[in-house]
């Protein structure tokens, strides 16, 4: 029996903006070439160092444009110029290096007002440089290049998606472009887009983790197809441009990315939303709230919200083409995207119509699902392998009973692992096993008990008259809170 079985269409396309000529440099030999600049400098061969950062300045890469700023503001390797100190600094800060934002702040107050109207000007009509990887080292090339990248469409992408794929890629790509060369730069770092169909309103736009990469070192983009059902596509070329960046800065040492979009909270990665009628502000602060709130959870309850790594913000916007009702759900966790390491959940409903309880009681719920898909995934793993060492007991003419205690067993994990992935069928249709569901709402219960909420707050829940056990969990929450209001009284 195979669980995950799928197939994949793959095209290789060469996207040029204008002529076509070297191959563009790969994140590996970006990430090498800076590292070896940091290297050169800190043994004083600023000579070195600067052959290294320049050409990756010129081409718009915050991080070493900062450098090169750094080394006119002292005088290490460049005539001290505190005003070519500074036009490199405010480069920094527009290619959004938040170290380049904090020097360009302390250089300005050493200029006057002329001066620094001077190097706005220059920095305004500044232009990004293309350039070029040969021998492992980076130089300005002298004509434009290529993006290159694959296409992988799976199996169950609808003709009307694909088609929408082979028309609209490429010009999304020059958009996230626009008039700064530099977005370039961080762009071709994709080697590939992985795309799926997506429900209607999904705009997710991630990395692929490198554990369902063949070759690990490839940077593939995760993406659904929907993305490009908006009505301007301007904030499509946003995510994706943004998403690039974050690696590169990732990547580079000391280096943080100035972003409007993602916070780290409590250790994890929390996305907020690129269209511009979202408000992140208010959603980053309630999950903030609602993380907290769940540091008074007991460990068994916070290893449901602790196994979750990233937290999207998609709820509707103007943005979209409107066609059919949104998924009404605050939020919930994506089994098809998410992996060790890398378990995903999407929040839809906006924070204006929410609270901090709501979604840490959302949270516990889509968490214990999560734990449950790593459950599921590692039954799956030893059914595999029992199979394995049925097949060689066979051969070797074991007892029979040996061999059927071991499939017994193994029937056990199987019906788990069907259940979780394909649901059960019923006169209705296919649907996911309620057991999952009430094992979560269960654990809703019990943490939203924890931090002092009332037994109203899951009267929203369409799962507790479907749980007979969830009931019970009420009932007796309830019984518990007349008996100390009695006791209160006399």
């Amino acid at each position: 029996m195979r669980i995950f079985s799928f197939c994949i269409i793959i095209f290789t396309y060469f996207y040029s903006i204008d002529i076509v000529s070297s191959q563009p440099c790969s994140l590996d030999l970006i990430v090498k070439n800076y590292k070896k600049g940091l290297a050169y400098h800190k043994t004083k061969n600023y000579q070195k160092a600067l052959t290294r950062w320049l050409p990756l300045a010129e081409a718009g890469l915050g991080p070493a444009q900062r450098q090169i700023a750094l080394m006119y503001a002292a005088g290490t390797g460049l005539k001290k110029s505190i005003r070519k100190a500074q036009f490199w600094a405010k480069l920094a800060h527009q290619g959004s290096d938040l170290a380049g934002l904090y020097l360009a702040n302390d250089l300005r107050t050493k200029l006057s007002p002329e001066l620094l109207a001077s190097i706005t000007s220059q920095t305004d009509q500044w232009a990004a440089k293309t350039i070029n990887c040969s021998s492992g080292q980076v130089t300005v090339a002298s004509e434009l290049n290529n993006l290159s990248y694959k296409v992988i469409k799976n199996k169950r992408i609808s003709r009307k998606n694909s088609r929408l794929i082979d028309k609209k890629l490429g010009p999304i790509l020059k958009l996230a472009i626009g008039k700064n060369m530099a977005n370039k730069l961080y762009l071709s770092i994709i080697d590939q887009f992985d795309f799926y169909n997506g429900s209607r309103y999904d705009r997710y736009v991630g990395w692929k983790p490198g554990n369902k990469l063949k070759n690990k070192n490839l940077n593939a983009v995760k993406l659904s197809a929907s993305n490009f059902q908006d009505i301007k596509q301007d904030h499509f070329a946003k995510a994706l441009l943004f998403i690039v960046k974050r690696r590169v800065f990732k990547n580079l040492p000391n280096s943080k990315l100035i972003d409007p979009f993602m916070r780290i909270i409590k250790g994890k990665r929390v996305f907020g939303s690129v269209y511009p009628d979202i408000r992140n502000s208010n959603y980053f602060k309630m999950m903030r709230q609602a993380f907290t709130m769940a540091e008074k959870l007991p460990k068994p309850l916070r290893r449901f919200i602790d196994i979750i790594d990233e937290i999207h913000y998609n709820p509707a916007s103007k943005y979209y083409k409107r066609s059919g009702t949104i998924d009404a759900k605050g939020a919930f966790y994506i089994k098809s995207l998410s992996s060790e390491g890398h378990r995903l959940m999407f929040v839809r409903r906006k924070v204006l119509y929410s609270s901090p309880l709501f979604f840490l009681q959302t949270f516990i719920h889509e968490g214990t699902h999560a734990v449950q898909d790593q459950k599921a995934y590692k039954k799956w793993t030893d059914v595999k392998r029992t199979r394995r060492i049925i097949s060689v007991l066979q051969t070797k003419g074991a007892s029979s009973k040996k061999i059927n205690d071991l499939q017994k067993k193994n029937q056990i994990k199987l019906d788990y692992v069907n259940r979780w992935y394909k649901g059960v069928k019923t006169k209705a249709g296919r649907i996911q096993d309620m057991v999952f569901e009430c094992e979560a709402t269960k654990n809703e219960i019990k943490a939203v008990k924890i931090v002092g909420a009332s037994p109203d707050i899951m009267k929203g829940s369409g799962y507790i008259k479907l749980c007979p056990k969830a009931q019970r969990q009420i009932i007796q929450w309830k019984d518990d809170l007349s008996r100390l209001s009695r006791k209160k009284v006399r």
